[in-house]
Order: structure tokens, then sequence, then C-alpha cells
């Protein structure tokens, strides 16, 4: 019985650790998908995250698309003509929560330039769920896109 115990012990703390390890692994993971995206420069790096059957949703606007290679039509950094107005970096997370599968972003995209056309600052809150290999299967984006008279009309926040 001791030695069940025992046993049954160190099952338990080792799958405490191991679920700490995924977690610590996942935040990584988040962490490096936001750096990439505020550098901006990497696209490639960017699709890596998704898995092929990512779903992803853009509430604001009502686009939804079903696996990666829709995902990469819509975002294309290589379509238009994309420049940051200040800084470096396209945006900047304020806040980010990573639990179990999901992480939840919060943050804000700097003023830049499209096509001629000033836009933003934009802020966004991007909800991320991730399979077993750390891959999004999901993303849910909220984003705030001002000038509000150019998208949908309303107050810029």
């Amino acid at each position: 019985m001791r030695v069940f115990l025992i046993g049954f012990i160190f099952l338990l703390l080792d799958g405490c650790a191991s679920s700490q390890k995924n977690s610590d692994d996942l935040a990584q993971v988040v962490e490096d998908y936001f750096r990439i995206y505020s550098q901006r420069n990497d696209f490639e790096g960017l699709m890596s995250f998704y898995a092929e059957n990512t779903h992803f949703e853009d509430i604001i606007y009502g686009n939804s698309f079903s696996n990666n290679i829709e995902v990469r039509n819509f975002l294309a950094w290589d379509k238009g003509n994309f420049k940051v107005l200040s800084g470096s970096r396209a945006l900047t997370v304020t806040s980010q929560v990573v639990t179990n599968n999901t992480a939840i972003t919060e943050g804000f995209f700097h003023e830049f330039s499209y096509d001629e056309s000033k836009l933003g600052p934009w802020l966004f809150v991007i909800i991320q769920e991730f399979n077993a290999d750390n891959k999004i299967i999901k993303q849910t984006d909220w984003i705030n896109y001002t000038p509000r008279d150019n998208f949908l009309g309303g107050k810029n926040m």
C-alpha cells in the first residue's frame, strides 16, 4: 500500500509539472507569435503558427475562414503598401492571459499607412485556441478599426 501511495503521489506531481511545462511552452509560442506580428517582416513565420485546419474570425468585419490558406489570403502582408508611421513595431501587447490551450491578448496596432491611407491606431483583443502541438486551431479577432468613418461609423476609441 505504501509503494502504491508513493507511486500515486509521484504521478500526481509529475502530471502537475508536465501541465506547467505545457503552459510555459504555450506562453512562449504566444509571445513568439506576437513578436513576429509586431515586427511584420516574416509572413511565413507568422503563418507557421497556424494549424492546417485553423478557423479564423474577424468579428467586426464579419469574415470567417476555415483553413490556413484562407487565413493566408486574408492577412496577405504582401498586398498593398504598408508602413508603420511611428516607431518600428506594428503592434503593442498590453495584456495577455495564457491558460490551458487558450491565449487572450489585448493591445493596439500603431498608426500606419496602407496604400497611402492613414489608419489606426486600432485597439484589439485576439483570442486564440491551440491544439496539442501548440498550433492555432481557432482565432477570433476583435479590432477597433479606425478611422471609424472609413469602416463602420461611430466613435474612434
